[in-house]
């Protein structure tokens, strides 16, 4: 595709100038032809030395696009290109703009047809040193990868004969352009598509943690071995070609987190996880082949973060005075905040129910059930809160809780809204966008306020859970036969732990199973004392 031969029986080389087939009627009226169409257009190179021929070839074929342009403007139509200027192709010295251009020139060759429908001369040096001419069928992708050669080719000439560099990214460019590599900016887009419809929004905020932390990595990497500082990380990564990343660099990034970064092993190994399935996509679409760089980059984690939570006491649940200091103390002492009210309606519901805080504080007018013949209300967790497929599950209101549901409905049903929110003081906030992000916040500054400063890495929202199950068991002691293990399981949204369960045993219990538990759970298992203070 060199746009040269040699006529037959010449010994001259000539150069081919392709038209377009969308312009072929314009430019043979211009001419004006006897048929009206013209397919090419055919000058004289005056050599007979092929390298000459090839050093000519760039101006002759401006010359001849230029011959033609003029022709078209004398009849009134539009040049060859319409008047476009290919900036494109010519930015070099900008990292970015040089990939986005690399990528632009890649999807205009994408784009066009690879079907060969033409049939070209070119040149062929035999094994004896003599130049024949063959004949090969050509498609407008190869013609157009043509052009775009001979555009780079005279830009490159303009620049070595005005004594200018050629620019530190000319490489990026055509590798981009060609196929060569594939910036990261692009794959990582199609991927995240893909995820924001399988994983959830938690799911996705860890993928953006691991990403954000990669990319400073190798801002802080490229940085040291570049000699200048790197302003922007993501806009760094997203222009990273994924054939440039060597496994010696990926593989220094868990150390990097563990040493520069300052994250526990366990934090490590979630921000591995993400660029891990990411690769796995790449080699799943064939953008690259395996096997995976990442493969085997946590082992050992699993070990650290064991011997990093030696020593450091575990959460556990609430004691039965910090219960009873928690359920009796003013949550709006002192403060001047709307928080008080949800967090005296929050607190019974988690004790009573097991549910989770962020399930519990995206409660809506639908969630609320109320079975047939049943004897208590109930509320439903459904798959957008839910923290596993097992976390999917409906649970029965206790007595002693009831009120303050019926209370926080008959607002939310005023509204006329159907899926109002019950605790509408939770805003959604955070990476996952979580009705439970702010009040989590709001709550550990009043357990302070009431347990102390010292309470903190011993007892959360979540010790509230804690004392569901601790209270099940107690009652399962006691005799209630409706709050053993695998009633509890299922109330809490835990998933079972034998493949019996799993495999042979119905997925939900009857209701009234789930009514006598919660029943039994406050009679046999809750301490008395706390029973008088919710009643």
């Amino acid at each position: 595709m060199n746009n040269i031969f040699r006529r037959a029986g010449a010994q001259t080389w000539s150069v081919r100038f392709h038209i377009p087939r969308d312009r072929r009627s314009d430019v043979g009226e211009a001419y004006g032809t006897k048929g009206g169409h013209k397919a090419d257009v055919v000058r004289t190179l005056s050599t007979t030395d092929r390298r000459e021929a090839m050093g000519r070839r760039p101006k002759a074929l401006e010359k001849i696009r230029s011959e033609i342009d003029a022709k078209l403007q004398a009849i009134g139509l539009a040049p060859l290109d319409g008047g476009w200027e290919p900036d494109w192709a010519f930015t070099w010295d900008d990292e970015e703009k040089a990939v986005a251009g690399g990528l632009e020139a890649r999807r205009e060759l994408v784009m066009a047809s690879d079907r060969e429908d033409e049939a070209e001369e070119f040149p062929v040096v035999d094994s004896d040193g003599r130049i024949r001419t063959t004949t090969m069928r050509t498609s407008p992708r190869d013609r157009k990868e043509s052009q775009l050669r001979d555009l780079i080719a005279e830009q490159l000439g303009d620049l070595r004969d005005a004594g200018k560099p050629v620019g530190p990214y000319y490489d990026r460019f055509v590798a981009v352009a060609f196929g060569e590599e594939m910036p990261l900016g692009p794959l990582l887009d199609r991927w995240e598509q893909e995820r924001d419809r399988s994983v959830s929004k938690a799911s996705r905020a860890m993928d953006k943690a691991a990403l954000n932390h990669f990319a400073s990595y190798l801002a802080e990497h490229d940085s040291q071995w570049q000699g200048s500082s790197i302003t922007d990380p993501m806009k760094h990564l997203r222009a990273k070609g994924l054939e440039r990343l060597e496994p010696r660099v990926l593989g220094g990034f868990t150390e990097w987190l563990l040493d520069s970064a300052g994250l526990t092993a366990k934090t490590v190994g979630s921000r591995v996880s993400p660029l891990k399935m990411f690769w796995d996509w790449c080699i799943r679409k064939h953008i690259i082949s395996g096997p995976n760089p990442w493969d085997g980059a946590t082992r050992g984690l699993k070990q650290q973060a064991a011997r990093q939570g030696n020593g450091k006491p575990k959460r556990r649940e609430f004691s039965e005075d910090e219960l009873l200091a928690l359920l009796q103390a003013d949550p709006d002492a002192g403060k001047r905040w709307a928080w008080g009210q949800v967090i005296r309606d929050l607190m019974p519901l988690a004790l009573l129910t097991g549910a989770r805080e962020n399930e519990l504080c995206s409660l809506t007018v639908d969630k609320v059930v109320q079975l047939s013949g049943a004897e208590l209300l109930g509320i439903a967790v459904l798959e957008e809160d839910a923290k596993t497929a097992s976390s999917i599950r409906r649970v029965p209101l206790h007595p002693l809780v009831r009120p303050i549901i019926e209370r926080r409905l008959a607002a939310a049903i005023a509204t006329g809204e159907p899926d109002a929110p019950l605790f509408p003081e939770c805003k959604p906030g955070g990476p996952a966008e979580k009705r439970g992000y702010y009040f989590s916040k709001r709550f550990t500054e009043f357990r302070r306020d009431v347990l102390g400063a010292g309470s903190d890495g011993l007892v959360t929202f979540h010790s509230f859970r804690k004392c569901f199950g601790t209270f099940m068991r107690r009652a399962a002691v006691a005799g209630v036969s409706e709050c053993q293990l695998s009633v509890a399981q299922k109330l809490m949204g835990h998933k079972p732990q034998t493949i019996t369960e799993t495999a042979y045993m119905e997925a939900d219990m009857p209701w009234k199973v789930y009514e006598a538990a919660i029943l039994g759970m406050v009679d046999k298992g809750m301490p008395g004392s706390l029973v008088a203070k919710l009643g």
